[in-house]
């Protein structure tokens, strides 16, 4: 069996897709693992550098051809808790907003919501390292993605849930991200790939009381886990998904 070039997002939301992968012996041993964010997953699949990568829902549509792999995601039904914009105004009031240069998706995310559910117009910046502690003033605000909100929500009086926001619009989920290879892997391989998924994804509870020291006091990694997080890519995330896609089509972003 071809040896698989393997890109997981590094966020503790994939913690179990990234156990289940690890200690699943069958598949383990055909996988070469890296630990990148977001936009290092995309680009390593775009590039050809990784076979098989957790890659962000925005990043499709700049892909020609690309197959889903597998019964999973990351996504959330409202509240994600980690997909976040911050201001030290209300969104209404802010001029510009400084965009996460770790995902795709959240960057296209924002930009509908601005578009669509707030009907304004700011300008937006691109971030760099650190710009969620240093850029984040007046009437600019900043969006932040991942284990970086943890300690965020303190330190900025105004802070709009981006899944939250979403499903108030639209009533839907939303996907973060989707595992996507750019070719197609034989039914036993995708097969095999699935299963050490949902054996991490099973195993959640036990997941979350490991690794509960890894995150800031105050975060209960169980509750972020199974009721922050929803894994499953079911019909309503497809469907979701593809009314995301279709937006993207449509306009330049």
């Amino acid at each position: 069996m071809k040896k698989l070039n393997i890109s997981i997002v590094s966020y503790t939301n994939t913690l179990p897709f990234r156990i289940g992968i690890e200690t699943s012996t069958k598949f383990q041993r055909n996988a070469h693992i890296t630990y990148d964010n977001p936009a290092t997953c995309a680009k390593k699949v775009l590039n050809d550098e990784a076979d098989i990568g957790l890659i962000p829902v925005g990043v499709l549509s700049q892909m020609d051809d690309y197959h889903i792999i597998g019964n999973y995601c990351i996504g959330a039904k409202g509240r994600v808790d980690t997909v976040k914009l911050y201001g030290k105004v209300p969104v209404e009031e802010m001029t510009s907003i400084v965009l996460d240069y770790q995902s795709g998706t959240s960057v296209k995310l924002i930009k509908y919501l601005t578009e669509n559910y707030w009907h304004i117009a700011p300008e937006f910046l691109k971030g760099s390292h650190g710009f969620e502690l240093r850029d984040i003033e007046g009437t600019r605000g900043g969006v932040v993605i991942g284990d970086r909100t943890f300690d965020l929500d303190k330190q900025f009086p105004f802070k709009y849930d981006l899944s939250e926001v979403w499903w108030q619009h639209t009533g839907l989920p939303f996907v973060f991200a989707v595992w996507v290879s750019k070719t197609p892997l034989s039914r036993d391989l995708e097969n095999l790939f699935n299963h050490a998924l949902e054996q991490g994804i099973d195993r959640i509870n036990q997941i979350a009381d490991e690794f509960q020291h890894i995150v800031p006091a105050g975060i209960d990694l169980d509750i972020y886990l199974t009721n922050r997080i929803d894994y499953k890519l079911d019909s309503d995330k497809r469907k979701a998904m593809g009314l995301f896609l279709d937006y993207l089509k449509s306009v330049p972003v």
